[in-house]
This record gives C-alpha cells, structure tokens and sequence, in this order.
C-alpha cells in the first residue's frame, strides 16, 4: 500500500509512464491463457525440487512479448529455491533454448558462475553474441569466458562473434617442410619452418565440418566433437518412433 501511495503521489508525467510500464508487464496475466492456468493448483517447488520432475515452457514467438515476465520469475524463483535446499540435496538443470527471447534472466551472470557449487546447472543456447548484446549489453561480450563449456554449431553468421571464438581458440605452430633440390632436380636438403597461425580460421567456425561441433573448454582447448543424431541414438529413439506409431495406430481407427 505505501508503494501505491509513492506511485499515486508522484508527478503526473511519471506516473504514467509507471504504469505503461506495469501494464506491459502484467500483460501475460489478462490473458485467457493465464486466467485459465490460475485455476489449476499452484506449482509445489519443494515437491518439484524433491524428485525427478521435469518442467517443459513452451512460448510460441508471437506471444513471447507478454510471457517473458512471467517465465523469468518462475525460472527465478527455481532457481532461489535450489539454493535454499541445496544442502538437502537439491538439483535443478536449466535447459534454456531461445534464451534471449524466452527467458531472458537478468541476473543469468550470477546464476552461472555461482549456481555450479549450489545445485543449479544452466545449459543456454543462442543463436550468436548478438542476441545477447541486444539483451543484455556489454556484459554479453563476456558470456563465452562466463560459461566453461562452449558448443559451436555450423551456421553462425555474426562477424563479432566469429572474431571473437577466433581468438579465444588462440594461434599455434605449425610446421611447413622444405625441400631444397639442385638444377637436376635431386635432393639436396631438408628444412622446416615453423609458421604461426591460427588455430581455427573464421570460415571453419562459420561452416562447421559436416556431422560434427566444435567444442570450447574451460582452457579454450578446441575439439572437434562428433554429434549422434538422435535417431542412431537408444535413449532418444523410442521418443522418435513414438508419434509415428501413435499415427498408424490413429490411421487403422
């Protein structure tokens, strides 16, 4: 009530950009989608965090606008509760795919670099660096020394990014043998130079190499990572066969 009276009690002018501003936020909450969902019974997070559950957040793109306020809170406070029952043994994975349009969390930063030794585990996945520049600002240059592990896929168009994984990987020597030969064309000597140069150039981390990722670790050590596709995998093939058979099925009815 008291932060009510402030608001009531301010200039005319920034009151209302106030509550332009709340009214966008609470946008999620007049819609059809939520007043429906508030009638069903509230997520138990301590019952959540005590066994093996899995929460899915779906946010189709033309409504992520209004349902991003809403994701972030419930993400955040996941993520505060882990921490409190972390020495009860509690776990949670944060597996953030679109992340700077679905869920784009504020304090992602804090989350990451502290939430390792309190029970969170966050997997984020961007398109490039740009999405997060245009989130999160300067502080997105430094997400790829944030996060110990970096996964880089084919198709990354962003020339910063490129120059910046380009650097990161570092340079070595390689070495470049000579031959030296007379005017006969015999053989009359070995030599060997060493040439620096790049471990990675910006063509190879923008087209990938087919059926495999580059990986980044902790160290900035590069490797090329072979990736399974899910259909030659056992624990993701029942997954994949299940809707084709659910179709037949739904096809002899």
């Amino acid at each position: 009530m008291s932060l009510l009276r402030g608001v009531l009690a301010t200039e005319e002018r920034e009151r209302s950009s106030i509550w332009s501003t709340a009214a966008g936020l609470f946008a999620g909450v007049r819609t059809e989608a939520a007043r429906a969902a508030a009638r069903e019974a509230p997520l138990d997070v301590g019952e959540f965090l005590r066994g093996p559950h899995q929460l899915h957040v779906v946010a189709p793109s033309r409504y992520q606008a209004v349902t991003t306020p809403l994701v972030v809170g419930l993400v955040e406070e996941l993520v505060h509760a882990t921490y409190d029952r972390q020495p009860e043994g509690a776990r949670l994975l944060l597996a953030l795919d679109e992340l700077a349009n679905v869920a784009p969390l504020p304090r992602l930063a804090g989350i990451v670099s502290e939430g390792g030794g309190q029970g969170v585990l966050t997997l984020a996945c961007l398109q490039d660096l740009s999405q997060a520049r245009a989130r999160w600002g300067t502080s997105a240059e430094g997400f790829l020394s944030l996060f110990p592990t970096t996964l880089i896929l084919p198709g990354i168009a962003d020339r910063p990014t490129l120059e910046m994984l380009r650097h990161l990987a570092g340079r070595e020597l390689a070495a470049s043998p000579s031959v030296q030969r007379d005017k006969k064309g015999r053989t009359t000597g070995h030599s060997t130079t060493w040439i620096e140069r790049d471990r990675v150039t910006v063509s190879e981390l923008a087209q990938g190499r087919d059926g495999r990722a580059l990986g980044l670790d902790a160290h900035n050590q590069l490797k090329w990572v072979e990736l399974t596709p899910a259909y030659r995998d056992p624990r993701f093939r029942p997954y994949l066969e299940r809707p084709s058979r659910e179709r037949a099925t739904s096809r002899d009815r």
